[in-house]
């Protein structure tokens, strides 16, 4: 999958969807905010043999709303993530993301 196919299932969801900035007004949440962060290769015999994109998908939002929280994860359906959820005390929001494999 490259990163404009999964910005297009993330589209999917018709909640506002960035790549690696987010836009900066409260009225604007929820939003995503996706990147690409590093590679996680596979190495045999001293060569990468399969090449791995490690992406982070943030959800950010006023409180925490577990059905927007399934909306997105509907569109990850078909791949693994992990999920985290942490309260941004000085901005007032909650981050919640997604760390999957692309």
């Amino acid at each position: 999958m490259t990163l404009e196919e999964l910005k297009t299932l993330l589209d999917e969801t018709k909640i506002p969807v960035s790549y690696s900035s987010v836009p900066l007004e409260e009225k604007d949440r929820p939003y995503i905010c996706f990147y690409q962060g590093q590679d996680r290769n596979f190495a045999a015999d001293g060569i990468v043999y399969y090449a791995r994109k490690v992406v982070t998908v943030n959800l950010y939002t006023d409180k925490r709303d577990e059905a927007t929280e399934a909306v997105v994860e509907a569109a990850l359906t078909d791949m693994y993530y992990t999920k985290s959820i942490e309260f941004l005390e000085d901005q007032k929001i909650y981050e919640i993301t997604y760390e999957i494999e692309v």
